[in-house]
């Protein structure tokens, strides 16, 4: 595996386990809870708990059309 198939395999990771961990957060927060865990109140993502998840979205969202260029690039040199 060469560093442009890395390179997008990273941009997809980037892209998907802040959504997967974004859907379970909510998930998790609709749950009931109550008792010594809680109120029964849904404890909602608050913007700094934000920030780190879409960052690491919008960098893979950016990243990913670079690296299939990059990697459309290598693959017409090395044919050549």
């Amino acid at each position: 595996m060469n560093k442009y198939v890395f390179h997008m395999i990273t941009s997809v990771i980037c892209i998907l386990i802040p959504v997967v961990g974004l859907l379970y957060g909510l998930w998790d927060a609709h749950q009931p809870k109550i008792g010594p865990v809680g109120d029964g109140k849904p404890n909602y993502p608050t913007i700094p708990q934000l920030i780190p998840i879409v960052s690491c979205f919008i960098l893979g969202v950016a990243n990913l059309p670079l690296a299939i260029v990059r990697y459309r690039q290598n693959k017409k040199s090395s044919e050549e």
